[in-house]
């Protein structure tokens, strides 16, 4: 079908006409400056809002928005665009698609918030229809997310606001695949579409997961008051707290929660998981499974693992699991020999225990049946003498030891909440 889309060149516009591109569509890019070679250009401003819809045009997406620090665009101007397009995609017989944004709202405590509210009254009432998506993340470090990702790489800690606002995130991979999907139904007309996770995320754990999944770092929560972030913020000043994009932040504090799933439901749309979406690719899913072998073989190996033996890891838990990682533990993680702590028969036989237990037993099997296996348990390539290796014994005889003595003093309900800090699957 023939898509025209406006704000092509922006951070969610892109992803969109990839996508639709890549399934074959014709894609119209409106924006104002010139759209890649592959996609036919349409000059568009919102302060001059005209555009010639190509005849046969299914589908027309309002993304084009000012987002700007230094924004010149009026909201009058932005609605006024926005009822502009709407009689030419009338005109077209064109199905209109506006791009809102969680805080839009009558009463928003900013004007962003507010236009949009405005923007998607004209468009309901034209039939067209709107969606409202959560924080959306993912992809390219841009928008809000961009900013978020530079703020948490420039600071050693991550704040953690009280009281703690929530989000619902939504990839902008899966945002683009909804919007498509409203594009090419005929039902959905006159309506708004609330589109992010059905259980909301606080600020905090979003900020913890970029680090932890896209920087693949570790940072320090740090908690702090609301009213001690605004002084920090009017300290700054405002050009400075624009240009940092903390401005931004507050809009936050007052999101109203959406109730996503049966709108999610309507498009069909099952969204990835905060953790697999932060990755680069979009889909974390196989990085975190290898992060999990990796742990486990270096724990069996006393090593790291060569990367065919990964591999072997890789295929056995998705030819025989699931495929998901089970362990999201950054003490394990860092320390791999901590997993001495829990491995021992009465507790890897608990229920919640069992599934890292057949982890376990695939990477001791694996490890035993390779030829770096042979070389760390038979000692083939070590070298040296009774004396040294007399010496390495009573080394991993001591480590031994004093791993199980620890084990004995720690309480078992911190092991448990290692353990269950799985990824979750739905978020």
């Amino acid at each position: 079908m023939k898509i025209l889309i406006t704000g092509a060149s922006g951070y969610i516009g892109e992803r969109l006409a990839a996508l639709a591109f890549k399934e074959g569509h014709e894609v119209y890019a409106a924006s104002r400056k010139q759209a890649q070679p592959r996609y036919k250009w349409l000059p568009y401003d919102l302060s001059s809002p005209t555009l010639d819809i190509p005849e046969g045009t299914c589908a027309l997406v309002h993304l084009a928005a000012d987002t700007s620090h230094n924004k010149n665009t009026s909201a009058e101007i932005e609605i006024e665009a926005t009822r502009t397009l709407i009689r030419e995609a009338q005109l077209s017989q064109s199905k209109l698609i506006f791009i809102s944004s969680q805080t839009a709202s009558r009463n928003a405590p900013t004007s962003y918030g507010r236009t949009k509210w405005h923007i998607e009254q004209d468009v309901i009432a034209a039939g067209g229809v709107v969606i409202r998506p959560g924080q959306v993340y993912g992809g390219n470090e841009r928008g809000l997310f961009g900013t978020l990702t530079s703020l948490v790489r420039r600071f050693p800690a991550v704040p953690l606001l009280l009281p703690a606002p929530s989000i619902q995130p939504i990839h902008v991979d899966d945002l683009a695949i909804a919007i498509l999907t409203v594009a090419k139904s005929t039902d959905l007309k006159g309506q708004v579409l609330s589109l992010g996770a059905k259980a909301p995320v606080s600020f905090g754990k979003f900020l913890q997961h970029i680090a932890t999944y896209k920087l693949h770092q570790s940072r320090l929560p740090i908690p702090m008051p609301v009213a001690l972030f605004s002084l920090v913020t009017a300290i700054l000043g405002k050009k400075i707290t624009a240009r940092l994009g903390l401005d931004r932040l507050f809009s936050l504090l007052k999101l109203q929660p959406m109730s996503t799933e049966e709108s999610l439901q309507r498009v069909g749309l099952i969204l990835r998981p905060l953790a697999y979406g932060m990755h680069p690719s979009g889909n974390g899913r196989r990085r975190c499974l290898l992060v999990e072998g990796k742990t486990l073989l270096t724990y069996v190996l006393k090593v790291a693992p060569e990367r065919g033996l990964l591999k072997r890891y890789l295929q056995a838990v998705e030819t025989l699991g699931d495929g998901h990682a089970v362990m999201n533990s950054r003490l394990l993680i860092t320390f791999p020999g901590a997993i001495t702590l829990i491995d021992n028969r009465a507790f890897l036989q608990q229920e919640f225990a069992k599934e890292l237990s057949w982890r376990l037993q695939i990477a001791t099997n694996l490890a035993e049946a390779s030829p770096q296996g042979a070389n760390a348990f038979l000692g083939l390539q070590q070298s040296g003498g009774f004396f040294r290796t007399f010496f390495a014994l009573g080394l991993t005889v001591v480590k031994e030891v004093s791993w199980r003595l620890l084990a004995v003093f720690i309480n078992p309900l911190f092991l448990k909440h290692q353990l269950e800090r799985k990824i979750a699957r739905d978020t």
